[in-house]
């Protein structure tokens, strides 16, 4: 099977913003964080299925996995996985 890839680039945007900063205001991300917080908005809104990262100390754990899929679904967003390379190989 060959895979066809397609890149586009994810623009930073409004509704990206207030999606960070939710999971900032309830406590999921650390303000000092804010990029990671960030960085799985822009994934949500673009509607990608999974997020990559290395990022162990506040991306990649389950906490962070549960509460950020909860915000998610109360402001009408899906689901992702938040991951790393190794669990999505």
């Amino acid at each position: 099977m060959v895979l066809k890839i397609k890149p586009r680039v994810l623009e930073l945007d409004e509704e990206t913003e207030k999606l960070a900063q939710r999971y900032v205001d309830v406590f999921i991300i650390p303000e000092k964080y804010r990029n990671d917080a960030v960085h799985i908005a822009v994934a949500v809104v673009n509607d990608l299925d999974v997020v990559i990262s290395w990022n162990l100390e506040h991306m990649v754990k389950m906490r962070t996995r549960i509460e950020v899929n909860g915000i998610n679904k109360l402001e009408g967003y899906h689901e992702i996985e938040i991951s790393t390379p190794e669990e999505a190989i």
